[in-house]
């Protein structure tokens, strides 16, 4: 009785480690990328993979398994055996998501030095509309645009720093090789 139950968890093992899975992979509106099995919720996208556990391709319908490959795929399920596959799959996954997140902090450092260029064009439009043009305020005009520029001079040494980091350790990523 014992041989018997034991080949049919077997058995079971061996149809759900064959199935391909559907995975979801989410990327967040801040632009984190995460992945799952449940579709994404309030995500920006939304990106549906089939994932095929063990690098194996699931069975067409009604094709039985070839005995080898029942007990590969029952082993794979009970966690004792890992294929190459699997490795250089998720080390793919895994690098393309280290490559998007630097990608994704480069631009975000480029988004905050435009965004500042033109909150700088802002202040100094609003510094002329509160002087105006009246002689009596030009020296005044002229210490809100002098602490306008010195402001946004070291908001701009900042952000050119994040790009030039984000850059040099993304430039750096795409030279090292891919494992």
């Amino acid at each position: 009785m014992m041989p018997r139950l034991a080949r049919l968890s077997l058995l079971v093992l061996a149809a759900h480690a064959g199935a391909a899975l559907a995975q979801y992979k989410c990327t967040a509106a801040n632009g984190a990328v995460t992945f799952q099995d449940t579709p994404c919720f309030g995500a920006r996208s939304e990106e549906r993979l089939t994932v095929v556990p063990n690098g194996h391709p699931p069975l067409a319908s009604g094709a039985a398994a070839s005995p080898a490959a029942a007990r590969t795929a029952a082993a794979s399920a009970a966690g004792k055996v890992e294929t190459s596959v699997d490795k250089r799959m998720l080390a793919r996954y895994e690098r393309q998501r280290q490559h998007d997140a630097l990608e994704q902090a480069l631009k975000s450092a480029q988004d905050d030095r435009d965004r500042r260029a033109a909150q700088r064009l802002d202040a100094i439009a609003a510094a002329r509309r509160q002087f105006g043009d009246d002689p009596s305020s030009a020296q005044s005009l002229k210490d809100a645009l002098a602490s306008i520029d010195s402001r946004y001079k070291a908001f701009g040494e900042i952000d050119e720093s994040r790009i030039a980091g984000a850059q040099a350790a993304l430039d750096k990523f795409e030279a090292a090789p891919a494992p």
